[in-house]
């Protein structure tokens, strides 16, 4: 060794021990970059992305979809979050474009797919929902005295005396104190008793955010619900001061106002902080000028109830005793007679049916309604509306149909939790399933937005090949983007689809637009 190190080198010597200590540093760093985070991304996106012959440009319909996916898997922006795509042909199954589809992921609002198309397949198109204008005890029809209760019972109905299907509370109120005349009732010996035991007592689900059950996007359905449980709040100005009124009023609410009047705000905003039952509520946020929200009817049950009594007085019937709820009558240790046969029935009002709930409800993204459809799932098979049994035959459903559920979590109906997850392999195969059945499948089509013409996809796609082609539900949280539907290629072949992203680097707008040109590229398809 000490001859070697004595030894004079040349300089020929010298550039070779140079190329070698050169060569092994290149080769350390290419060791340590392979195995860095955003190599590891990068060759999952290539695993899921077509092969393209280097340096040609495949301008065909199918090289330029599967171009645009390449560019996706490989951008940056996917650093930290997940998207997921599947493309598939309804008849055969057979799958056209794949990215990462056994990746459970949020899929917002598209889980109404799943809650919408299988209460469609469960209950049928024409199913409605029923609420009971009901008494019990005895009715002497000489002094026309009812020595009992006037009992409202709801199974559920999302739309009574919603003005989205042309009713109205007072429309409502009409009908029943009609009805009530009618079964020759002039004088109650007794109360108004709102009675939603049909469905769980707790509207909201558990995994909402304390935040989203604040908007009036985050009411929950009830067994007996009125006007979609909202009221709305009409804030004015008085001089710098806010002034609120409700409409319709609601007897009990204690409503602090602290909403600010703030002349260079650009969006004005406004609502209403408390939890189901609670009377006592905060009205926060700050307009510029007059103003209406809308917030949650913190009983509607009891409401209803209220509004009835109110309107029987108004008519010159007698009522011995106030409005309250079965409820508030077990909380309060009383028994209400709700045993089968007990009481008599006087008036149905029947909800449009489901096919027009389902409609409304995919096409605004309405998540009252998909919740009161979810628990009624539940009400009609097992004779309860809880929402968790409710997914369990959601689950068996699916399962029956041969769809793998590995890795799905269904938590509500509406795709407000974070907590759901859903694959984009799931939701094709149900797409399909969906397509398959010819009962089911015309409404359902039919409930989805269209590209460039309708509900939350009408400013997408317009004027493109997708334009009156391209059906899907839509989904928007902060950090998630979804789509799920239906897609026709140039020669009438129907796709199905499904695309989701989650927490990555584009804004909202950007990965909307993304997934807008995933939308054509699809249609250009021969």
């Amino acid at each position: 060794m000490k001859h070697i190190l004595n030894k004079k080198l040349s300089v020929k010597h010298v550039i070779l021990i140079i190329v070698l200590l050169l060569a092994a540093v290149f080769i350390v760093f290419k060791l340590v970059s392979s195995n860095s985070p955003s190599a590891k991304a990068k060759r999952i996106a290539r695993k899921h992305s077509p092969k393209f012959q280097k340096g040609v440009l495949d301008t065909s319909a199918m090289g330029m979809l599967m171009g645009f996916v390449d560019t996706m898997n490989n951008a940056g922006q996917l650093y930290g979050g997940s998207w997921s795509f599947y493309l598939a042909e309804v008849g055969s199954g057979k799958a056209i474009c794949k990215v990462d589809i056994d990746h459970g992921l949020s899929p917002a609002s598209v889980m109404k797919t799943v809650t919408t198309g299988t209460a469609l397949s469960l209950l049928g198109p024409g199913y409605r929902f029923s609420t009971l204008l009901q008494y019990d005890g005895k009715l002497d029809a000489a002094t026309k005295i009812l020595n009992g209760n006037i009992y409202i019972k709801g199974e559920g109905d999302p739309s009574l005396g919603s003005a989205t299907f042309g009713s109205s509370v007072g429309d409502v109120m009409k009908e029943w104190v009609a009805a009530i005349k009618k079964a020759g009732i002039d004088s109650i010996a007794g109360c108004i008793i709102g009675d939603a035991e049909s469905f769980e007592s707790n509207p909201i689900s558990p995994y909402w955010t304390w935040e989203d059950m604040q908007c009036d996007y985050g009411t929950g359905p009830g067994g007996l619900n009125i006007r979609e449980n909202l009221f709305d709040m009409l804030i004015t100005l008085s001089g710098k001061q806010t002034r609120i009124k409700t409409d319709p009023v609601i007897p009990g609410l204690k409503l602090y106002n602290e909403i600010d009047y703030n002349p260079s705000i650009a969006r004005p905003y406004a609502y209403v902080e408390g939890s189901p039952f609670e009377f006592e509520r905060t009205a926060l946020g700050e307009v510029s000028g007059a103003y209406t929200g809308r917030s949650a009817i913190p009983d509607p049950a009891l409401f209803c109830a209220q509004t009835l009594r109110i309107a029987l007085k108004e008519q010159g019937i007698k009522i011995r005793d106030s409005a309250t709820t079965v409820r508030l009558m077990h909380l309060n240790g009383a028994k209400p007679n709700s045993k089968k046969g007990e009481r008599t029935t006087i008036s149905t009002i029947n909800s449009p049916t489901l096919s027009e709930l389902v409609y409304h409800t995919n096409q605004v993204s309405q998540n009252f309604y998909a919740e009161s459809i979810l628990r009624e799932i539940a009400w009609k098979i097992n004779g309860f509306g809880n929402p968790s049994d409710a997914v369990n035959i959601i689950y068996h459903f699916w399962k029956i149909h041969g769809v793998d559920l590995r890795g799905m979590c269904m938590v509500d109906g509406c795709g407000l939790a974070r907590m759901n997850a859903i694959t984009t392999h799931q939701l094709v195969d149900m797409l399909r399933v969906y397509a398959q059945d010819s009962a089911v499948f015309p409404t359902f089509y039919r409930s989805l937005p269209v590209a460039g013409e309708t509900g939350t996809i009408r400013k997408l796609a317009d004027g493109t090949e997708a334009d009156g082609n391209l059906h899907a539900k839509s989904g928007t949280m902060a950090r998630i983007k979804s789509y799920a539907g239906y897609v026709k290629t140039r020669s009438g072949k129907m796709l199905c689809f499904a695309m989701i992203g989650n927490n990555t680097l584009w804004s909202e707008v950007e990965l909307q637009d993304k997934f807008a040109r995933l939308f054509v590229l699809m249609a250009r398809l021969p």
